[in-house]
């Protein structure tokens, strides 16, 4: 596996990863003998969740395309030897990546796709340690800077909030207590819509007062409700009725509209929801960004939210943070030191003779 020789010049347009290719890659991957996937490649993809893996795909096949214009096929960069990449071949795909993607978390993101493989080679054996170190920092991550404004961008002004919740109650339909369940979850408990989809009557504690979450990866948390998320969610109950099944229903088509127990929210329909309710400018993962930036904002330490959010590196909680120089210059004036200012005596003047 040769990358450096042909690479990419101008502005070639980017060849795009059929999910056909990517599927059927991980089908083979995660199979009892990869008869086509990289021994190394497989070991990368054969744990975690689907979705994860099939990033992890698609992100590998696009650094080489990009790093190598004579690769049109992603099965060429999947069934390659990875574990006899030589150090130019990795420097060549960071300098792909530097070249194609403009956003330092979307560079980040490839890098560490393709340090993925030699993290997964060196510890299974098939790299030694001096032989991986190289090829990882050929592909070191960047460093990003912070951009304050950007920070503050994707976060839902509470007084829209309110609005919306407004509306809602408003509305004696069912479908708006299902609705106003829904966004109460997301923006009072942090979910993303795929563990909202995800959650189900029994995943709620006795008192409706916790709600089990299913996350990335399968990590499992307890997420505290807000008072008002579970008003909601009672409301929601009330409504639909407690039988078990998936928390948040599609509802029937016709009236009286009730919740279609048995069958859950997909993703896109919460998606959708949000859409209808708050326009197109406010995406679900908004409304967990603005959860994030109240806990912070309400003085909880960025490791307490980390765990409710269900990241792994509060680093990644760190980037929902809105808090602007403002914040930090208070903060550090409740700081007390105690200086004191030295007592200086007076210089005597010299006798006069």
């Amino acid at each position: 596996m040769d990358l450096a020789l042909v690479t990419r010049t101008g502005s070639t347009p980017e060849n795009r990863v059929p999910r056909a290719a990517v599927v059927g890659a991980l089908a083979d991957a995660r199979s009892a003998s990869p008869q086509r996937i990289d021994r190394s490649v497989a070991l990368t993809v054969s744990r975690g969740s689907d979705k994860t893996a099939h990033l992890r795909l698609e992100r590998l096949a696009r650094v080489v395309m990009a790093a190598d214009s004579r690769v049109t096929d992603p099965m060429i960069a999947w069934s390659s030897n990875w574990a006899g990449m030589s150090v130019p071949t990795a420097e060549a795909m960071d300098r792909a990546i530097r070249n194609r993607w403009s956003s330092v978390s979307t560079r980040n993101a490839m890098r560490d796709s393709v340090r993925a493989v030699f993290r997964e080679s060196l510890n299974a054996g098939i790299l030694t340690h001096d032989q991986a170190t190289p090829l990882l920092n050929a592909l070191r991550p960047e460093k990003a800077v912070r951009d304050e404004e950007k920070q503050a961008r994707g976060h839902v002004p509470a007084d829209r909030l309110r609005e919306v919740f407004h509306e809602l109650a408003s509305d004696p339909e069912p479908t708006a207590r299902r609705d106003a369940a829904l966004i109460s979850l997301l923006v009072g408990g942090g979910l993303r819509r795929a563990e909202a989809a995800g959650a189900d009557v029994a995943d709620l504690d006795s008192n409706q007062e916790t709600l089990l979450v299913r996350g990335k990866g399968g990590v499992v948390r307890d997420v505290p409700l807000a008072p008002g998320v579970r008003r909601a969610i009672r409301a929601w109950l009330d409504a639909r009725g407690g039988d078990p099944g998936p928390l948040l229903n599609p509802m029937t088509r016709t009236k009286p509209r009730a919740a279609v127990i048995g069958k859950r929210l997909s993703t896109n329909a919460i998606a959708q929801i949000v859409e209808r309710r708050f326009g197109g400018d406010v995406a679900p993962h908004d409304l967990r960004r603005t959860f994030a930036g109240d806990l912070l904002n309400s003085g909880a330490d960025l490791s307490t939210v980390s765990k409710v959010l269900g990241h792994q590196n509060p680093a990644t909680t760190a980037g929902y943070d809105r808090r602007g120089h403002s914040a930090r210059r208070e903060a550090v004036e409740r700081i007390g030191v105690p200086f004191e200012d030295a007592v200086i005596q007076p210089a005597c003047a010299s006798p006069q003779v």
